[in-house]
């Protein structure tokens, strides 16, 4: 089959061949001569001068064809200009939250809902290649906290928190979750000058364990340690998490043991704020939540105690999953007998601790 533009060529060979033409643009841009472009792109000489003469009359669109499949572009510059800026914002902004991944057929689908164009797939891949977008490999930054929201949680929300937490009172608990496999976290140790150490780890998919903790405060009452540990064996369709009712177990067997009100601080888990959450907390009148401000796990004493238990299986040798349920509930329970350590997590958090005398 042959096609109106002459070249009897079918639409997967006419885009590569642009998809060239398009990197002949990039690399004479640069300053690179004809002849290296050729030897680059493994074309002849005489094609790379014909494509550096057409550059120069008319940029990268000289290059591209106008066959069927369209090389001409369809939106008018004050529109590459919009589109520009709508890629640079990056998918999360257009809806697409579950991951941070632009593609051809989501710059597509973006084209449509802002310009009201159609476009292909490979029509947006040549769009994109045109406004100087090109694969590449994304940097991963830690995202920025706004500090003022949290100066301000410490003085609206946490001065809240803490009217429970009076002498006499309820109890102030703070909850988080962790998660252990297999791989253990390395840690420094002795070795012979020149021979990095090596820890033997399984590469299997094995499971994994997850963990949920509270710790329990109250002004001249001993603080506590409470957690909750659940076994996910490896393989399909099954569950690798906790859920609403494995979380709201902790604060009920907390008012179990103490008989008092509880105010429970924990962060923005889309499972602590879904609707059945809601709807579970709501059925507690003795129960108060309180969310963390966020990018702000300094705030949750918790922390600490993951970050003190993960520290004392460094360099953890092979094990059975059940072998580390037993390490890790060892070690929780090592905490429990040890409530000058909780204090200290609750110290390094810098909230606070000082509660108004009653009037």
């Amino acid at each position: 089959m042959r096609y109106a533009d002459g070249g009897g060529l079918t639409p997967a060979a006419r885009r590569r061949r642009e998809a060239v033409r398009i990197q002949a643009a990039e690399l004479f841009a640069q300053q690179i001569k004809p002849p290296e472009v050729a030897r680059q792109l493994r074309v002849s000489v005489k094609s790379a001068y014909q494509w550096q003469r057409l550059w120069r009359q008319g940029g990268a669109d000289a290059l591209l064809s106008r066959g069927p499949s369209g090389g001409r572009c369809r939106l008018s510059p004050r529109c590459l200009e919009k589109l520009a800026g709508y890629l640079e914002q990056g998918p999360a902004a257009h809806s697409w939250t579950e991951d941070q991944v632009w593609t051809a057929a989501r710059v597509a689908t973006l084209i449509g809902r802002k310009f009201h164009v159609s476009y292909s797939v490979s029509g947006a891949t040549r769009l994109m290649r045109r406004l100087g977008f090109t694969p590449r490999m994304p940097a991963r930054r830690v995202a920025e906290r706004d500090e003022q929201a949290v100066t301000g949680w410490k003085e609206a929300t946490w001065g809240e928190v803490k009217g429970p937490g009076r002498p006499g009172g309820g109890y102030i608990c703070f909850e988080d979750e962790a998660g252990f496999t297999r791989r253990p976290p390395k840690g420094r140790t002795w070795g012979r000058r020149g021979h990095t150490p090596v820890v033997t780890v399984s590469g299997r998919r094995s499971g994994r364990l997850s963990v949920a903790g509270l710790i329990a405060w109250r002004p001249g009452s001993r603080t506590r340690l409470c957690h909750r540990l659940l076994t996910h064996p490896a393989g399909k369709g099954t569950r690798r998490s906790m859920s609403e009712r494995d979380y709201i177990a902790l604060p009920d067997g907390v008012h179990q043991l103490v008989k008092a009100p509880v105010a429970l601080v924990w962060d923005r888990l889309n499972t602590h704020v879904s609707k059945t959450m809601q709807e579970l907390v709501a059925e507690r009148e003795w129960l108060t939540v309180f969310l963390l401000p966020a990018y702000s796990p300094d705030l949750n004493p918790v922390e600490g105690v993951w970050a003190h238990v993960k520290r004392s299986l460094a360099n953890l040798a092979v094990v059975a999953l059940d072998r580390l349920e037993k390490l890790v509930r060892n070690r929780l329970k090592r905490l429990q007998y040890r409530p000058d350590t909780l204090d200290g997590f609750i110290t390094g958090t810098g909230l606070p601790l000082n509660t108004p005398t009653s009037p």
